[in-house]
């Protein structure tokens, strides 16, 4: 076992024989095996170890072991004890939601705090398994069904290609010192059900389960390699960021066959896992919103636009003179400027300074809005200019509006100016108003 795990670290992780690495060592044999091999390895690594003081001296015992078998072997480690119950009541999540959490978080802030590049669990075949059925049962995609990855960002898992017997061999082979957690004999959880109840059956009616079992994970991988690059290209064709948001192409969209489950591979990713909900706004009118604790999906006519809802805390700007522009949530240049430079467009308008009232403001659209369009000789309400400019939810939200210290607005800011505040005498003071965002 010591030379296939050697070869299949140089093959899957070589960053290893270079990188330091924390081990994740609860003292069950999984993790006490995984230890004796880095450790036999030479490995760069240290050890940190939860106690999680769920079973009173036991959690102890198990503490005790690790730091012993660190301290002997002159292997860095480190031990936190947390107070699981306490969170399990005050947050009312399960005792497993809340051990991952907590140990997670923990070995995340080591890595940060002591510059450790990755971390390693002990996860095997037989967990591998474990998940897979689980998963199965509850009912899943291909994401689910390849079960435990190799590597997620920079946690990766060592053992995955041993079983849990040849993980027992190795151990009682070479005198690794373990501790049995009595709590995995139980069948009350179901990750216990699957090892104890199912998976002997299947392994009594084929001895090679778990090799069959690698073959049809790989050819699982497989399939979902083609499936990503499938997604890969949907996004090519029909999805494309603008500024802060997603858009997706809705009428693109209907030349992929099955292109509900493009949408759902997309929008996995911004927490919404609901093939029935992401259909629903599909087929809806214009203007319907689908919303997570992060994220807004809009129908906005033949398009889906994914956004982070803004806070409009701070959607008033006050500008007291030219100078005054330094606070605004974008860049605004106030010039005085001679006849020659006049040269308008949807980032820059020209203005008599005569009619200018300070403070001006910088501020979002109201209900009841008016201003006259440059180049027109009537007034229109912005929410008819918005209309018929065909702007989004969104870009209607977004659009600053830049009004007089008199309550005009002068400019739509980056889409029209009011005509009401034009030059209309190149030698008297005009000034130069422009944005960059």
């Amino acid at each position: 076992m010591l030379d296939q795990f050697k070869q299949y670290i140089a093959q899957n992780f070589p960053e290893l024989l270079n990188g330091k690495t924390l081990l994740a060592i609860s003292g069950g044999v999984d993790s006490m095996v995984l230890l004796h091999l880095c450790h036999f390895l030479k490995l760069d690594f240290a050890v940190a170890h939860c106690n999680f003081q769920l079973r009173d001296k036991e959690s102890d015992l198990d503490e005790e072991l690790v730091a012993n078998f660190c301290k002997k072997n002159n292997i860095p480690y480190f031990v936190e004890r947390f107070d699981t119950m306490q969170i399990v009541e005050t947050r009312k999540i399960s005792i497993q939601i809340a051990a991952r959490e907590l140990r997670y978080n923990w070995f995340k802030q080591i890595c940060i705090d002591h510059d450790y590049q990755f971390i390693a669990t002990a996860h095997h075949l037989d967990d591998q398994s474990e998940t897979f059925l689980i998963n199965f049962t509850r009912g899943t995609g291909i994401d689910g069904l390849v079960g435990i990855p190799e590597r997620n960002e920079n946690i990766i898992r060592p053992l995955l290609i041993f079983s849990r017997e040849e993980i027992l061999n190795y151990a009682t082979e070479n005198g690794v010192e373990w501790r049995e957690d009595q709590s995995n004999a139980t069948t009350k959880y179901l990750r216990n059900k699957m090892r104890h109840l199912v998976l002997p059956v299947l392994k009594e009616e084929n001895t090679e389960f778990l090799k069959s079992f690698q073959n049809t994970l790989h050819h699982l991988k497989q399939t979902q390699l083609l499936a990503n690059d499938a997604v890969v290209f949907f996004e090519k064709e029909c999805v494309k960021m603008n500024e802060d948001q997603l858009e997706i192409d809705l009428d693109k969209a209907q030349n992929f066959n099955s292109n509900k489950y493009y949408l759902l591979h997309v929008l996995k990713r911004y927490g919404f896992d609901s093939l029935n909900e992401i259909e629903k706004i599909c087929s809806s009118e214009a203007g319907k919103m689908l919303k997570n604790n992060q994220f807004t999906i809009l129908k906005d006519r033949n398009k889906l636009i994914v956004f982070k809802e803004k806070s409009t805390s701070n959607d008033i700007y006050c500008i007291n003179s030219k100078e005054d522009v330094l606070n605004l949530p974008f860049f605004m240049n106030i010039l005085e400027v001679e006849k020659e430079e006049f040269n308008a467009n949807l980032s820059t308008i020209f203005v008599n300074s005569n009619l200018l009232q300070w403070p001006l403001v910088l501020r979002r659209k109201k209900t009841g809005d008016v201003f006259r369009p440059f180049g027109m000789g009537g007034m229109k309400k912005v929410s008819k200019f918005f209309k018929d400019e065909k702007l989004s939810k969104i870009q209607k939200e977004n659009t600053w509006i830049l009004e007089n210290g008199d309550g005009k607005i002068i400019w739509i800011v980056g889409l029209r100016a009011d005509d009401r505040f034009k030059i209309t005498n190149a030698n008297q003071k005009n000034y130069k108003i422009s944005l960059e965002k």
